[in-house]
């Protein structure tokens, strides 16, 4: 495991910031509310294109996970409830208020994880496909097993979107070690259990914001109805599925998601209109 502090280098725009003695990778842009977003396993680099998007109306606060990008990672870091804790002292430590929390994939679980600790500061949470939690049955796992494939394997699973295979000669150093850092970081937290929490389901109702759970439709990593699942362990959720879009939600449909998001953050919500489906 790639455990040095100064990393590879940083992204472009991003800045260091101290976060209870932990120095992560952040980007900052845009002006607004605040909307603090929560990358997937391909990475903060995974989504720029919808950060762009969303700093048009948001102030995006986006770090990169601990061991992920530029981010240290900790000795003492081996869990997602390590990562929920930072990230609850980053609301605090940056002041903000009325935030909203996005997640997506590997991030909507670690959103998960903070909300039930704690909502001082946020307002309306997105998930987008999240992962930790575990199924109904627990002699199956809904989850494609992808520390059981190659790479280029895992990665076609991810999108609907056509993306050549990662080529990782071809890389310069500094891409090459984020790109290494991300899949170890993946590997490290969520080997065993495979990507989930097992008590997270029973802690599911603790979350007191407005959730909006989105899954996409030709999702090959996890099956929709995991997302079915997740949205009615909530107290107050809906669903929304999204069309000609796989796992990565942020790579396929980049502008529904933001225009979903946009829209959720500004709606109240009630409990008898859970799962009702948005209008984009």
């Amino acid at each position: 495991m790639i455990r040095d502090d100064a990393g590879p280098a940083l992204l472009e725009g991003a800045e260091r910031a101290d976060i209870a003695g932990v120095s992560i990778e952040l980007i900052r842009q845009g002006q607004g509310r605040p909307l603090v977003f929560l990358h997937g396993m391909d990475g903060l680099e995974g989504s720029l294109d919808l950060l762009r998007r969303l700093s048009r109306n948001f102030e995006v606060v986006a770090p990169s996970h601990p061991g992920f990008g530029a981010s240290e990672l900790p000795a003492s870091f081996d869990t997602v409830d390590d990562i929920a804790y930072l990230y609850l002292d980053l609301i605090e430590t940056l002041d903000l208020a009325d935030a909203i929390v996005v997640g997506m994939s590997f991030g909507g679980w670690i959103a998960a994880e903070m909300l039930i600790k704690s909502t001082r500061g946020i307002s309306h949470a997105v998930l987008g496909a999240p992962l930790g939690l575990r199924g109904p049955d627990r002699r199956r796992n809904d989850i494609t097993d992808i520390f059981m494939m190659p790479a280029p394997a895992a990665e076609r699973l991810m999108q609907v979107t056509e993306r050549p295979d990662v080529n990782l000669a071809a890389m310069d150093t500094s891409r090459l070690r984020r790109t290494l850092r991300n899949r170890e970081a993946v590997s490290l937290f969520g080997w065993s259990p495979y990507l989930n929490d097992p008590k997270l389901r029973q802690r599911l109702h603790r979350i007191g914001v407005p959730t909006l759970v989105l899954w996409g439709a030709d999702d090959a990593l996890i099956p929709p109805r995991y997302g079915e699942s997740y949205a009615s362990a909530l107290p107050d959720a809906r669903l929304h599925t999204i069309d000609r879009c796989g796992h990565r939600i942020h790579v396929d449909q980049p502008e529904q998601l933001a225009e979903l998001i946009l829209q959720f953050a500004s709606t109240g919500r009630t409990r008898e209109a859970k799962h009702a489906r948005l209008a984009v």
